[in-house]
Order: structure tokens, then sequence, then C-alpha cells
């Protein structure tokens, strides 16, 4: 370790190096007790420099973290808060974060992000961070969920992307828990493959036993690339309770993410990290708060989060049924939707997560 800077060398002091202990820092304070008009001198000097390494060592931490903010900014696609959340912006009204998940069911780069009608939400999720930087709940919207889209009255919540773009389809799933939602952040399919292929595939346990566009997987461990991935979530027809399991699949996959994106071999190779940005971030559209300093201060919040913190649940549903016009649709369990109301705008997902009915046919 080099001295720490502005040390006086010509003085007497504690040299800091690889090797020295607290105890080494104890040996020289009795020793100091024979000369007791430098004794506050070089204590003062020894806290100074163990500030200072204090100081260097977070100091790195963050601006590697900024660092990798910085890039993800450089290759985003920041949208204005009128494009995501209309004329009045985003907020909230209650504790805690909550951001909008989405994955489009096409390229957004053939999409006018200021006029989005037409494009459909292939995956809806709200992520609920709370205050007090415990356990991180996921909490998976099927698209086909019967709710009241506003000027539209009620229709699947993945219809409102298309009736309303964007700031539609916020306001309505804002409405479906009960707060305001404070980040959105969209990434279409290529940026899925592509962000799967950057951590050199993706470890995901499944359920269930399928086959699908040539691809076969087993119930337990697969290993899967860009393309084995995209087909793993979107599958539904496969199953008996179609768009429950897609979404059960879709969580395990968020879990294996999580956890090569958090493994040791990931965070321990820093070009690795900055590819993996530079690989999927050109196709992440997120809103303006999402920026370098938004990553920077929440990756240091959520520092000790592990795989096995973040907590998944599927919305309140009551079964399967026919709409007015004839399409199959999920309905709601109202009173159940209540409760995860009232747990949003608490901050209290965590603890209706633990009591939270399975989500099935």
């Amino acid at each position: 370790m080099t001295p720490a800077p502005g040390a006086d060398r010509s003085n007497p002091g504690v040299p800091m190096t690889d090797n020295t202990t607290f105890d080494d820092l104890f040996d020289h304070q009795n020793e100091e007790q024979q000369r007791p008009r430098k004794k506050k001198r070089v204590w003062r000097k020894v806290l100074v420099a163990l500030l200072i390494i204090v100081i260097l060592g977070v100091l790195g931490i963050g601006l590697y973290v900024w660092s990798v903010g910085r890039s993800f900014d450089k290759n985003a696609n920041q949208l204005s808060d009128e494009q995501v959340f209309g004329k009045s912006g985003g907020g909230k009204d209650g504790d805690g974060t909550n951001i909008l998940l989405l994955g489009s069911d096409e390229s957004m780069k053939d999409v006018d992000v200021n006029d989005s009608r037409g494009l459909r939400s292939d995956t809806i999720m709200v992520m609920h961070l709370p205050e007090d930087g415990g356990n991180v709940q996921i909490m998976s919207i099927p698209r086909d969920t019967y709710v009241d889209i506003e000027g539209h009255g009620k229709s699947k919540i993945n219809a409102a992307l298309s009736y309303g773009g964007l700031p539609l389809a916020v306001s309505t799933v804002s409405d479906f828990i009960g707060t305001e939602l404070d980040h959105v952040a969209i990434i279409d399919f290529e940026g899925f493959k592509a962000l799967t292929d950057s951590l050199g595939g993706v470890t995901v346990n499944s359920e269930q036993a399928f086959e699908k566009n040539g691809y076969s997987f087993t119930k337990g461990e697969n290993v899967l690339n860009g393309d084995e991935a995209l087909t793993f979530v979107r599958e539904r027809k496969q199953f008996q309770d179609g768009d429950f399991q897609r979404a059960r699949n879709q969580q395990a996959f968020i879990r294996g993410l999580t956890n090569e994106m958090i493994s040791a071999d990931t965070l321990s190779n820093p070009k690795k990290i900055q590819d993996m940005v530079k690989n999927f971030a050109p196709y992440m559209y997120v809103d303006s708060g999402m920026d370098a300093k938004y990553i920077s201060a929440t990756a240091f919040n959520m520092r000790d989060v592990r795989p096995g913190d973040i907590e998944f649940f599927t919305a309140p549903v009551a079964g399967v049924g026919t709409s007015p016009d004839g399409q199959s649709i999920v309905n709601v369990d109202e009173d159940e939707l209540k409760k995860v109301r009232d747990a949003f705008k608490n901050d209290t997902v965590a603890d209706y997560v633990q009591n939270a009915p399975e989500a099935h046919l």
C-alpha cells in the first residue's frame, strides 16, 4: 500500500504498510508514552491515514459503479417524462420505489416512442425496492388480466400500451397497484437475447419439461443461450395453465439471470460487466430518472442483496373467463387486490408476499 497522501515521512509515525495491524498501532502507542509531547501528533497522523484509506476504498467502488452507470447512460435510450408518464410526470404517494418492467413483443427500433400505439407488452412486472434496503419483490401481472383502462372500459392490461402508448400503460398499472410508479424500463426481445449471450448463457431451473421451436427444455437445470432463453420465457401454449406457467418461467429466468450477474465470476470481471452493459443497453428504453446517478446510488444501497433476497409473486387472480367480445381473459381477485394495493402504498410488500396465495387456474 502506498503511503497516505500528505504524509510527512520526516516525522516519526506509524508506517502504513500491507503488514500493519492494529496491534502494531497499539505497540507504537506504548512507545510514544515515553515521548508524551508527540503523542497527539502521531495519533492524529494515524487516524488521518486510516480515514484516507477508507475514503479511497469507497471512492474506488463509487467510481467503478459510476463508470458502469455512465456506460449505461451513453448506450441506453432515455425517454422524457412526457413520453413515459404523460404531461403530469412521475411521482409517488407511498414509500419504497416501484419500477415497471415491460418486455416488448417487437423491436423498439421499429416503434415511434412518441406514439407507441399498436405495441403490446408481452411481459409485465412491477419491482418493489423497499425503503429500508431489504428484500426486493417482483410481481408478475398476466398480460390477459382484465382491468379498467381509462377511456376504453374493461380490457386486457397489455392492451393499454396499444391503446394509448406508454403513458396509458403506466397509468393503468399504477391504478392496478394503487400507487404511482417511480421508474419504467422496457427491453425488447433482441435486447433480451443480447443480455443473455453477454453473460455467456444463463442457468435456469424449469418446473416442467417441454419442447418448442426445436429446443428441448428438461425439468430442472437448463443452460440457455439468448435464442433458447427467449423461447423459454415466451412459451405458454405448452402448459395447462398457460400464462401462469409462463410467468413462473419468466421469474425463474430472472432468478438465473440475477445469479449470473452477481456471481463471483461476473463481479470480479469489470470488462465483462462493461461489455454486458454495452451489449444490452441499446435495446433498453428507460425514463430520464434512471441515469448514472440513480443506478450508482441504487447499486450501492442494494450491495448486500443476493438472489435469495429477491421474492417473486403473481398478481391476485380469480381464474380465467371470457370477455363480452369473446376474448379469453384472466379475472382479478378484487378482495386480494386491495391487500396488494395497501402493501405497495405502505411499503409492506415483503410482509404481503409471506402469505400471498399462489396464482393458478
